[in-house]
């Protein structure tokens, strides 16, 4: 199953979401950004799908969140 990347990252003042390389959202605080890409990345895992979040730093290095997927029952079955 393939794992959809949400990237959060300043881009010429403005902080972008994009998924897959496809702009989605370009939000003014990262915060914002963040928050964009977390709503997208729980709609995915509510299809059944799995995401992952990364936030490009001022520095250059990314920050990985736990990835994100659909729930799990009791079984441990999606």
């Amino acid at each position: 199953m393939p794992i959809h990347e949400y990237v959060v990252r300043q881009v010429a003042g403005l902080w972008h979401v994009r998924c897959d390389g496809r702009l989605l959202s370009g939000q003014p605080t990262q915060m914002a950004a963040l928050h964009v890409a977390e709503a997208l990345a729980g709609a995915a895992a509510a299809r059944g799908e799995r995401s992952r979040i990364l936030v490009g730093d001022l520095d250059g290095i990314p920050i990985e969140f736990p990835m994100i997927g659909p729930a799990q029952n009791e079984r441990g079955m999606g």
